[in-house]
C-alpha cells in the first residue's frame, strides 16, 4: 500500500499527483491557515447577525475566503516546475552563451534561474522560495496561484478591518464580552495577516519586475547574475485577463522557452514522419499475396523408366552431301605435316 501511495502521490518524477509529504511542519502550517480562515468566517457571521454588521456582508466575505482557500489548494498541489532528469538545454540558450549548469544533487541539467529544493528534493524552474504555509515551492507553474492567494487574503483582511472600524466609528456595542473578545482576536489576526501577506505580495511583484527571486536576492546575486524581468504572460499565461483572477491552470505560448529546457526523447521513428497538420489516417497496407500451392506428386507415367523413342534417320533423298575436303587414304594433310621450324610453315 505504501508503494502504491508513493507511486501515485509525491514529489518524485514518477508521481501522478504532486503532493509534498516530506515536510511535516509545512503540513501543520497549511492546516493552521485553514483554521484561521474559518475562524474569521465564523466571527464575521456571528457579529454580522448579532452586532449589526449586516447580513449582506456574509456572502461577500465567504466568497473572498473561498477564493483564497481554493488558490491555496492550487498552490499546494500544483507542480511548481520540477525539472525532469532527462532535461536538455535549449539550442537558443546554448547559442546565446548562457552557461550550462549541472545540479550536484540531481546530477542533471539545471536551467537558468532554477534552484534545488532540499525539502521537495527537486530542481524547480524560477524557484522563488519554499513556502511552509503552502507546503510547496513557489515556482514558474504555481506563482500565479500563490499571488491570487495573497491577493484574496489581502482583500479579506482589509474587509474585516473595515467592518470592525465601521462598528467602532458608529459606537456599536456588542451584546456580550465573548462577542467583544472574538472581534478583538479578529482585529489582531487581520492586522498581522495583512502585514505579512502584503510583504509577500511586494516580494512577488519585485521578483517579476526585476527577475530576481527571493533566494537570489538573499544570496545577493542580483546585480551580478543574468537576470531579466519576467513577462507577465509567463506568470499568468495566455488566457484573457479576466481569467487572471481565477486559479486556473497556466497555459504558455512557448512552454520550452518559459521552462528553459527540452526533454530528450530516445524513440526511433519506424518510417517517414507525417507533417504536423496531417491528421489523416495512414493508407491501409496492401495484403500479402497468398502462398503458392504445393507441387503435385509425380504421376506413375512420369516415373516410367522406359527411354524415349529414337527418331528415325532421314531419308537419303532429303540429305544433301557436301564435297569432302578430307585427304584420301594414304595421303597426309599438308597442314599437319608442316614442320614447325620451317619458316614457310608459319603463317
Amino acid at each position: 500500500m505504501d508503494e502504491l501511495d508513493a507511486a501515485v502521490c509525491g514529489t518524485h518524477e514518477g508521481a501522478r499527483y504532486w503532493c509534498n509529504k516530506r515536510d511535516n511542519p509545512g503540513a501543520v502550517m497549511s492546516s493552521m491557515l485553514w483554521v484561521l480562515t474559518l475562524y474569521s468566517d465564523i466571527v464575521v457571521v456571528y457579529v454580522a447577525v448579532v452586532g449589526g454588521w449586516g447580513i449582506y456582508n456574509v456572502p461577500l466575505y465567504f466568497f473572498l475566503s473561498f477564493m483564497a482557500l481554493i488558490s491555496q489548494l492550487k498552490t499546494m498541489f500544483t507542480n511548481p516546475g520540477a525539472v525532469p532528469r532527462h532535461a536538455q538545454p535549449l539550442i537558443r540558450a546554448s547559442e546565446s552563451g548562457i552557461p550550462e549548469t549541472i545540479c550536484g544533487r540531481c546530477d542533471a541539467y539545471k536551467p537558468p534561474r532554477s534552484h534545488h529544493c532540499r525539502i521537495c528534493n527537486r530542481c524547480i524552474v524560477r524557484m522563488d522560495h519554499h513556502c511552509p504555509w503552502m507546503n510547496n515551492c513557489i515556482g514558474a507553474n504555481n506563482q500565479k496561484h500563490f499571488m491570487l492567494f495573497l491577493l484574496y487574503t489581502i482583500v479579506e483582511a482589509v474587509y474585516a478591518l473595515a467592518l470592525i472600524a465601521t462598528n467602532y466609528s458608529n459606537g456599536t456595542t456588542y451584546p456580550s464580552a465573548a462577542c467583544s473578545g472574538l472581534v478583538a482576536a479578529l482585529l489582531a489576526v487581520s492586522i498581522a495577516t495583512l502585514m505579512f501577506v502584503a510583504t509577500m505580495m511586494y516580494n512577488q511583484i519585485y521578483a517579476i519586475v526585476t527577475g530576481i527571486g527571493t533566494i537570489d536576492r538573499m544570496r545577493k546575486r542580483g546585480p551580478k547574475g543574468n537576470f531579466a524581468p519576467v513577462p507577465w504572460v509567463d506568470v499568468f499565461g495566455v488566457d484573457p485577463w479576466p481569467m487572471y483572477l481565477l486559479p486556473t491552470d497556466v497555459k504558455y505560448r512557448d512552454f520550452h522557452r518559459v521552462m528553459g529546457y527540452k526533454v530528450a526523447t530516445w524513440e526511433i521513428s519506424p518510417g517517414p514522419i507525417a507533417p504536423p497538420n496531417d491528421m489523416a489516417d495512414p493508407p491501409p497496407a496492401k495484403p500479402a499475396p497468398p502462398p503458392a500451392a504445393p507441387a503435385a506428386p509425380p504421376s506413375p507415367a512420369a516415373a516410367d523408366p522406359t527411354p524415349p523413342a529414337t527418331p528415325a534417320p532421314p531419308s537419303p533423298s532429303n540429305v544433301s552431301v557436301a564435297p569432302s575436303t578430307a585427304p584420301a587414304d594414304g595421303d597426309e594433310d599438308p597442314r599437319a605435316a608442316a614442320d614447325p621450324e620451317d619458316p614457310a610453315a608459319v603463317v
